[in-house]
């Protein structure tokens, strides 16, 4: 037996139980992305994917794709990123075709089938092959091949789209360089017309030699309009009716060109490329192709009891519904995390938003777009706050990251990030409730894109912070409007007429010319020292009015402390504050004892404090109820064990196992209770299921085959 018992100790790893388990909890956030990675070699891609990338769409993708793309570890990732890559390029999503991804199909096998008949290398590969992918079929094509004097030449006419930054209209000319090989693109600047005269043993007229009064270019291109009038009109700039001159370079063709070869890549937002990248490990398989952008706004307000709350909204800029029974089902799902610096959860939450439309409301809401809102208590840090945003029913999901800083109580004077509202409204009579971006009894309209109508009035609410008594005396506030860094408006309010809660300030708008606008506002003390300072953009539109979103948020009610306390409280023991997080969460256990979340945080305060009769005292209420979480007998089990209560633990890891399933923590810590009790064969037992579970744990498999031979 001792022999038994002393093999234990080679395991060490598992004598020091991990305080705070926990086990039931949900997968976290993500973080930051990690775009910041090297990208692996292209060499070590799987042909398919390399073919892919340099092959299919090596015209189109955009530079951020290729870069994200060849981030990717795996061919299931890779995967993904192909069908986002094409969803995102979808012309008429939600059906069954795309129509994109068809049309450029159908180029790439034209350019090979059509353009690689007279070279070596496959057709996409040609000049011609890779216009056509890029552009389509020309609505005309004019050819000069059989020209006496003329190298062979074809002129491609198409109408262009300025959104893409495209001419409405513009040629694209391709010549045989000395008469011989494949088509080449002609360049005005590089090549000009002396490039497509030939003598009659197929190489260059010297041009030079035709008039001493003339210029190379000016001699070749009066010799091209002798051979060919209509082609030496084309040759000087690929835009019909520029007036260009001979030997003079065409900055508008030289444009064209690059235009030409940015065009796919101004087709697509390529933000879903690093929400993938991003956003891949945390979401399931089905919502990763289906990225769709969101705005996002977070502010920082402290209520008038001191504590601070993270107001938040995320606007999806693609609200899909699914019919049922007359009405349009919506059921988003939120995530969210708060990180600090070293990339630490300190708090993160889930919530759902589910909403039953009729057709107009669905409508009204795609055509004024949606906000999703709430708020939430943060202890004072510097945070990281990511959110996930995903629609359950159509499987899309939007993502959001900001910075945020909770000042503390005793931090020297400061402003908050401003906020921009497009209206307020006085909060109604009624019970005290917390609604997110409301401020004392104002409750402040806004939205996370800061545009305006000329019509309407900016609403501008700033916040200051440790402030003290002699400074809100004698301090002020400075207000500041510019346009293009010229003050156009300017105004001071002494912080004595401030509210404690802080300063809500109502600017018309109507003398503001449509443009971008920039508001600063400084803290000034007594002698007109400026201590610190908060500024914000916005824009002023030609539209009067801007249609605002339909608004979806919580409304907690504040008269309840229990909430705060235990949200702030699990944030302090995040951050390893224990004292202080004890303290918080067994006030929010007091004041509402029928919480089990509450106790269960508490009693991994308690546990991780080292109090470990505490915990069996905290979660004993719950021990035998069969719908409590799995926190309660994995605490009740680690307590046991650092109690060498191993009986006890060895009674509540099997409970844990029995209701929530194999779980290697939990099996091996029972394999541990198992050996200190002499259960060799339960122990044995434990660490083989653990090793089924997970085959990668070295130190478990030495010792059961040591075991065996016992």
């Amino acid at each position: 037996m001792k022999r038994i018992v002393g093999l234990a100790a080679v395991l060490a790893f598992l004598a020091p139980l991990v305080a705070g388990q926990d086990l039931g909890a949900r997968r976290p956030a993500p973080a930051k992305g990690d775009a910041s990675k090297a990208a692996p070699s292209q060499a070590v891609l799987p042909e398919r994917y390399r073919r892919w990338l340099d092959e299919e769409v090596v015209y189109i993708i955009a530079k951020r794709e290729r870069e994200v793309f060849l981030q990717l570890q795996t061919d299931r990732e890779r995967d993904i990123f192909i069908e986002a890559f094409w969803k995102h390029r979808d012309p008429t999503p939600g059906t069954p075709r795309n129509e994109f991804e068809e049309e450029h199909r159908r180029r790439l096998d034209h350019a090979n089938k059509v353009y690689g008949r007279s070279t070596p290398q496959p057709g996409w590969k040609t000049d011609r092959g890779r216009i056509y992918i890029l552009l389509g079929p020309p609505k005309s094509i004019e050819q000069y091949s059989n020209v006496n004097g003329v190298h062979p030449t074809e002129i491609w006419f198409y109408l262009g789209d300025p959104a893409f930054g495209l001419p409405t209209a513009f040629n694209v000319v391709f010549f045989k360089k000395e008469g011989a090989g494949d088509y080449i693109l002609y360049s005005p600047t590089e090549h000009g017309p002396r490039s497509l005269i030939a003598s009659s043993m197929g190489g260059y007229r010297d041009v030079s030699r035709v008039s001493s009064a003339l210029s190379n270019d000016q001699a070749a291109y009066k010799e091209l309009q002798e051979l060919e009038p209509n082609l030496a009109r084309q040759t000087l700039s690929l835009i019909p009716g520029e007036a260009a001159q001979p030997g003079y370079e065409s900055l508008a063709s030289t444009r064209l060109m690059a235009a030409i070869a940015q065009a796919p890549q101004k087709k697509v937002q390529t933000e879903y490329a690093d929400a993938i990248l991003k956003y891949k490990d945390f979401i399931e398989v089905d919502y990763t192709a289906n990225y769709i952008a969101s705005d996002s706004l977070a502010q920082v307000i402290r209520d008038p009891g001191g504590a601070s709350f993270v107001h938040y909204t995320i606007e999806p800029a693609r609200i899909s519904a699914e019919e049922s029974g007359g009405r349009y089902e919506i059921r988003f799902l939120m995530n969210g995390r708060v990180s600090d610096a070293s990339g630490r959860t300190v708090y993160q939450f889930d919530k759902d938003f589910p909403l039953s439309l009729t057709a107009a409301e669905l409508e009204d809401v795609r055509a004024q777009s949606l906000s999703i809102q709430d708020a939430f208590p943060l202890v004072p840090g510097t945070y990281t706050f990511d959110l996930l945003l995903k629609n359950a029913l159509s499987k899309e999901f939007a993502g959001a990251s900001s910075s945020l800083v909770v000042p503390g109580p005793g931090g020297p004077p400061g402003l908050g990030a401003l906020l921009l509202g497009y209206g307020s409204e006085r909060a109604r009579p009624g019970p005290r409730e917390r609604v997110p971006f409301k401020v004392g009894d104002t409750q402040i309209l806004c939205q996370a894109r800061k545009t305006f109508g000329a019509g309407e009035s900016l609403v501008l609410f700033c916040q200051p912070h440790g402030i003290t008594a002699e400074l809100r005396s004698s301090g002020a506030l400075r207000t500041t409007f510019y346009r293009e860094d010229e003050e156009i408006l300017g105004k001071t309010r002494p912080l004595a007429d401030a509210p404690p809660e802080g300063v809500t300030d109502i600017q018309p708008l109507a003398d503001f010319a449509p443009g971008y606008y920039q508001v600063r506002v400084a803290l000034l003390d007594g002698e007109g020292k400026e201590l610190a300072r908060a500024k914000e953009h916005f824009e002023v539109s030609l539209s009067a009015k801007i249609p605002r979103p339909r608004v979806v948020s919580k409304v907690i009610r504040a008269s309840g402390r229990g909430e705060e306390l235990f949200m702030t409280g699990v944030q302090l023991l995040n951050r390893g504050d224990l004292e202080s997080a004890r303290a918080r969460l067994e006030e929010a256990r007091n004041l509402e004892p029928t919480r089990v979340d509450y106790a269960v945080a508490f009693a991994q305060a308690l546990f991780r404090s080292g109090d470990y009769v505490g915990v069996r005292d905290a979660l004993m209420p719950w021990a035998e109820a069969e719908d409590s979480p799995a926190e309660v007998p994995a605490l009740l089990g680690y307590a046991g064990q650092a109690l060498n209560d191993f009986g006890s633990a060895v009674s509540y890891y099997t409970v844990y196992l029995a209701r929530f399933g194999a779980n290697v923590e939990i099996l091996n810590y029972l394999g541990a209770c198992h050996l200190r009790l002499g259960n060799k064969d339960e122990a044995l037992r434990a660490w083989t299921r653990s090793l089924e579970v997970s085959p990668d744990q070295p130190k478990i498999r030495d010792l059961v085959e040591s075991l065996k031979k016992r």
